[in-house]
């Protein structure tokens, strides 16, 4: 991913990933060789680094200084020129960077699983219990490549390192002075110490997860059989790696000095550093990456300790007299000692501040990744103490997930199920209840590591076997290296190898040690000082800021059954399941709960690392396609099932189908990943890869054509289980999610799809019209399927749904019945489309008395005369409906489309029955068309709105709040909104809502009242499961506005913000626009809090949860989760420019000083909950308990 660290950098913590290759690098030069936050990949084809267009001097120190993006500090080359594929021009082609991209080819694909796989399959070879034929395969490779590279002709380029080849000479002293001159010391780059061929050793072991064992095998090869000359190349490759290490941590924790000054380069990596993937994540981009490079680096050296390089268990006091807490020579596991003793501290600090609980967890998870692959013979009660003290300080009862059931603000599952209202007898379903296993759980990945890791530690300790079929934890290729033996201390007479004979190869040195702080004048680390300090007044000039753990830790949603126990005797169950399925039944019975963790572990680190990326010159890198390849090589990753349950030997069973069945895993994980992916269409962005819904939509799509015969029936199957007996469970947002993850797959796969599904889930569509969460889930999906054809809801009919099936009336016709268009309706849409009059003109006709002598046919002659009632804002309704009429004459059209495909007849009447379809434009664009009539006809709707306002006022008995008659009327309109646009277009909705707010037609509190729902319903209730999304864009468009206004807010903002020189202006100017937007968007979200405590306190059951209470307590949490990332993003990470950044205490301060303070939130929803019973009461009780989780 990223180069090596120089000692000169003065801002480590997020320049020293060689971000530009120093000063005019540009990203192909020195120090990382990428521009801005561009990880290195081994497997991606550009940015080879080294000085590429630097007159050749590749490994210069003024001219890029290594290679392949992993070279040292930087050049001066020119700004690189715009990219032009199409030139002419030919450049002559280096021999020796031909030979070096080479390498880095033949290095990145040495462990490839595949190509091993793939040459194993046609031998004789067979399986032993030492080494896995697919590893002996990879061992050749290895022993091919260090033949290679450790040749006397080829050792002076690939084994090169140290300083004397990229810097020059000093100059002398000058005629006349005396004595020696002192010379700047030039600065330490890690990369040119270690060399060439030792930094691309690291970056592809900190990169290809799948291949870690090989690269410690290579580490092994060279290092014994390297010329004298280059000795040492372990003892380089170490160095470097703790060098990284030290950073990465850092970076990881966002730990930083304070006052800390950076170059205008540093500012602008700081700057993007913030963004997930440069997409405006929530700021933890980084931190993600360089949590899964420390995570795979440690995994290195434990492989590097069961070969012998590394020390594992040693007495650092002995040794050298230092304490741990020096962090110097230290064992593998004093390194992780170290690293649980800063989790252990960060846990119990008496500041209680959340970025250190979190930096706890991040800790503790590597640590916990980490102990599985260690060797367990010399460390196994050693080990036992870690987990102790990992169990007791950081995981215990103290520890809360944020995927708690019901509680946790990214919770997967409900605490319960929801009331579908479901016909069956309540005796029959208290049966099935207690026949029922108990309910799926879903506990978060850290949980399920910590449990996984006791259980391999535990039984390891009383059997001394790995009870895993996981062969990454034991797959050791170095023990196959062979080298030619030497007469050196042999006795031939004893039985030893005679000198040239081949041997195995064995690391003769002394056992390294680590070396992770560094020196004075080389430090490694800010973060795991400042830990162990805490509490002991030193380093106060350091800052900690690990606010998130997205990307880091997920839900854990087991779709398919556990493994079976040993007493289980439901045999007829499991034959039946047998029959049906038998790669269903080997994933159940031979995946043990400790392998399905290991796996779905692993699929997660392939789908970070090998993520696709756009180069600066918009070439891909990696892609989907590469990432399912990789994803399908995890299924060499495991042994037998069968010689392992019954101690018998590797060889004796078939080797063909050793991973049957993991493709039910492969999608198992997916899937658990797309249901808590960042929402769709809310204006809130994915904090990493891990959490882009179409991201691991696209893997998915390319895994079912990679593996046509097994992924889609795992898909079926999995899609099934999540529908009966998830989907009550879930949360909306996962629902979602599901929703709009199955739309695209069947969009992208011609709607290959099982008839008989259709026809069962039709059941619960047309059940009634009692709402029910499976009903919801089948609509949204059908509604985003629709919105994703150029069709519409005509192309789901013709091409997607069986004929005749009964969702399309359902689904797309059930609401599709209108009203006649009145007279007064049609003159209004002659004159806003057909006569395109002035909008004055149209204004004066609206409120002219002329328009109400004919509006008696629209009057509905209702004796509701409450504010919201429609027929309170029949003029608003007329103007708003005449202003959509393009909208409106579409989807006459699609109704007509959809009905006549439902009949199978061609007989398309072109004329509606108001004889008011036009011929449309091909060329016709509705959504910009609206936008703009909407900004044209603003004057038209205010003076509707006004009219009516007063109309009603003059009637009205007592007196009215003109602030809540406005509000009525912009709710109005915005309901004229939604019934006119189709439900499946909620682009155009959000759209169209926006450019109502930028004209300043209604407001984010009419926008919430509209969304939620409004108090006066005698029944309160939340409008759809999806209110919350409308409000998030209200919202970020009010923050926008503020942000980007220069007009005076008070003290003369406008004025400030022109004066970009004075710091404490800027501050000041952007401080008191955090508050007006504070004062913008408090109404809608008090209005929110509000809403959902009268829909909670209205619910009285005590037995399921129903709908409109999950969708309340869902839509709250979500809301306010946005809400804050909304206020840092524009505040925090992207103020405009000019203005200065605000800490993110300033936002939760400003927060504090409102109503909106999350305790004085969670105070509202506690005591609501003691004047109500049953599950309002308990509803009421989580959503209080989970703001109190973020104070």
């Amino acid at each position: 991913m990223d180069g090596a660290l120089s000692s000169d950098r003065r801002y480590e913590s997020h320049n020293s990933y060689g971000s530009r290759g120093g000063r005019g690098g540009r990203g192909r030069g020195g120090g990382g060789g990428r521009s801005n936050n561009r990880r290195h990949h081994p497997y991606r084809r550009d940015d080879y680094g080294g000085g590429r267009h630097n007159n050749n001097r590749r490994y210069d120190s003024r001219n890029g200084g290594g290679y392949r993006g992993r070279g040292g500090g930087g050049g001066r080359g020119r700004d690189r020129a715009p990219a032009n594929r199409f030139s002419t021009e030919t450049k002559s082609v280096d021999p020796q960077y031909a030979m070096m991209k080479q390498l880095t080819a033949m290095v990145a694909k040495m462990g490839d699983l595949g190509g091993a796989a793939e040459v194993t399959a046609g031998s004789n070879a067979v399986d032993t219990t030492e080494v896995r034929t697919v590893v002996q395969a990879i061992s050749r490779n290895v022993q091919d490549l260090v033949a290679v590279l450790c040749s006397p002709s080829n050792a002076e380029l690939f084994l090169r390192f140290g300083q004397e080849d990229a810097t020059t000479s000093q100059p002398e002293n000058a005629p006349g002075m005396e004595g020696p001159t002192a010379q700047p010391k030039p600065p330490v780059n890690a990369a040119i110490d270690a060399g060439p061929l030792a930094t691309l050793l690291h970056s592809c072991a900190t990169n290809l997860p799948l291949q870690t064992p090989s690269y410690a095998a290579l580490t092994l090869g060279v290092e014994c059989t390297a010329p004298e000359s280059h000795a040492k190349f372990a003892l380089r490759v170490v160095e470097l790696g703790m060098k990284c290490l030290g950073r990465d941590l850092d970076v990881m924790l966002d730990c930083k000095q304070l006052g800390a000054v950076g170059t205008n380069n540093e500012e602008q990596d700081e700057k993007e550093r913030c963004l997930a993937e440069k997409s405006g994540g929530h700021g933890n981009g980084m931190q993600i990456d360089a949590y899964y490079r420390a995570k795979l680096m440690l995994r290195f050296l434990a492989h590097l300790t069961n070969v012998g390089i590394v020390a594992g268990m040693q007495q650092e006091q002995q040794h050298t007299g230092n304490s741990m807490s020096d962090g110097q020579n230290l064992s593998l596991f004093g390194l992780l000692q170290l690293l649980v003793q800063c989790a252990c501290n960060a846990a119990s600090a008496s500041s209680g501040r959340a970025s250190l609980r979190k930096a706890s967890v991040v800790l503790a998870s590597l640590v916990l990744s980490t102990i599985p692959y260690l060797n367990l013979d010399e460390l196994g009660a050693s080990v036992v103490y870690l987990l102790e003290e990992i169990e007791t300080n950081v995981l215990g009862q103290s520890y809360s997930s944020d995927f708690e059931p019901g509680i946790g603000w990214q919770a997967i599952l409900l605490k319960g199920e929801l009331d579908d209202g479901e016909t069956m007898d309540d005796d029959e379903e208290d049966d099935d209840d207690e026949n029922d296993s108990p309910a799926p759980s879903c506990a978060d990945t850290l949980q399920d590591l910590l449990r996984t890791v006791r259980k391999v530690v535990d039984v390891y300790s009383q059997n001394g076997i790995v009870q895993s079929r996981f062969a990454l934890l034991r797959d050791a290729p170095w023990k196959s290296l062979k080298i030619a033996a030497t007469t050196e201390g042999m006795d031939v007479e004893e039985g030893g190898a005679a000198a040239g004979d081949m041997v195995a190869m064995l690391y003769s040195g002394e056992p390294l040690f680590l070396d992770l702080l560094g020196s004075e004048e080389d430090k490694r680390g800010k973060c795991v000082p400042y830990l162990l300090s805490l509490d002991g007044g030193d380093n106060d000039n350091i800052q900690l800021n690990c606010r998130l753990l997205d990307g880091i830790v997920f839900g854990r949603l087991a779709i398919f059954d556990a493994p079976p126990d040993s007493d289980d005797e439901d045999d007829d169950e499991e034959e039946e399941v047998a029959e049906k399925d038998p790669n269903l039944e080997s994933y159940v019975k031979s995946f043990s709960l400790v392998d399905r963790f290991f796996l779905a572990d692993t699929i997660r680190d392939v789908l970070m690392c090998h993520r696709p990326m756009v180069s600066d010159a918009g070439a891909d890198r990696s892609a989907a396609k590469e990432v399912a390849e990789q994803l399908w090589m995890i299924s060499h990753l495991f042994f037998p099932a069968a010689p392992l349950d019954e101690g018998g030997d590797i060889s004796s069973t078939d080797t063909v189908d050793v991973s049957k069945g993991i493709e039910y895993g492969i999608v198992e994980t997916l899937l658990s990943l797309i249901v808590q992916s960042t929402p769709r269409e809310c204006d809130v962005p994915a904090t990493s890869a891990l959490n882009q819904h179409l991201y691991l939509a696209r893997v998915l799509l390319e895994l079912t054509k990679l593996k046509p015969t097994l992924v889609p029936r795992a898909t079926v199957r999995a899609v099934s289980g999540l529908f009966e007996d998830f989907i009550p469970s879930l949360t909306s947002v996962a629902r979602d999610n599901l929703a709009t993850w199955l739309s695209i797959h069947l969009f992208n796969t011609d709607y290959q799809w099982p008839k008989s599904f259709w026809d069962h889930w039709s059941t619960y569509v047309t059940a009634g019209p009692t709402s029910n969460s499976r009903c919801e889930f089948v609509t949204l999906m059908l509604h985003s399927m629709a919105g994703l054809s150029s069709d519409g809801a005509v192309g789901v009919v013709k091409d997607c749904l069986p004929p005749g099936c009964s969702l399309v009336q359902s689904v797309f016709l059930a609401a599709s019945e209108t009203s006649s268009i009145s007279p007064a309706e049609l003159d209004l849409v002659d004159r806003f489309w057909k006569t395109n009059q002035d909008p004055d003109a149209i204004r004066q006709f609206v409120i002219s008395d002329e328009l109400t002598n004919t509006s008696d046919a629209i009057e509905d002659g209702s004796e509701d005369h409450s504010m919201f009632h429609r027929s309170v804002w029949w003029r608003t309704g007329l103007a708003t409906r005449a202003l959509l009429h393009p909208a409106v004459r579409d989807r006459e059209r699609e109704i007509q489309l959809v009905t006549s495909v439902l009949k199978q007849t061609d007989n398309f009447d072109d004329s509606l029955t108001n004889n008011e379809m036009d011929e449309v434009d091909p060329t016709e664009d509705l959504l910009s068309d609206l936008s703009d009539s909407i900004s044209r006809f603003k004057p038209v709707l205010l003076a509707a709105l006004a009219k009516d306002a007063d109309a009603y006022d003059s009637i009205a008995t007592g007196r009215v709040d003109d602030d809540q008659l406005l509000l009525a009327g912009e709710v109005s309109i915005l309901r004229e909104f939604e019934n006119v646009l189709p439900s499946w277009d909620t682009v155009t909705l959000n759209v169209l809502i926006q450019s109502l707010m930028k004209n300043k037609i209604v407001s984010p509190l009419s926008v919430a009242t509209w969304a939620i729902g409004d108090k006066s319903s005698s029944s309160p209730r939340v409008a759809s499961s999806q209110w919350w999304k409308h409000v998030t864009v209200a919202i970020n468009h009010a923050i926008s506005s503020v942000e980007g206004s220069s007009t005076d807010l008070g003290g003369g903002i406008g004025m400030i913000i022109d004066d970009t020189g004075n710091n404490s202006d800027s501050s000041e100017a952007a401080a008191k626009r955090l508050d007006e937007a504070l004062k913008i968007i408090s109404p809608a979200l008090k209005c929110v809090v509000e809403q959902s405590i009268n829909v909670l306190a209205s619910i009285e059951g005590d037995k399921k949860i129903p709908p409109r209470g999950a969708d309340a307590t869902e839509g709250t949490k979500r809301l306010f989760s946005a809400t804050l990332f909304l206020l840092h993003y524009h505040f925090c990470l992207e103020p405009p420019t000019g203005m200065q950044k605000l800490h993110f205490m300033h936002v939760l301060k400003g927060l504090a000083g409102t109503d909106l303070g999350w305790d004085k939130i969670a105070s509202s929803f506690q005591f609501s909950s003691q004047t109500c019973k049953g599950n309002g009461s308990k509803l009421l009780q989580s959503i209080s308990t989970s703001f109190e989780k973020v104070i």
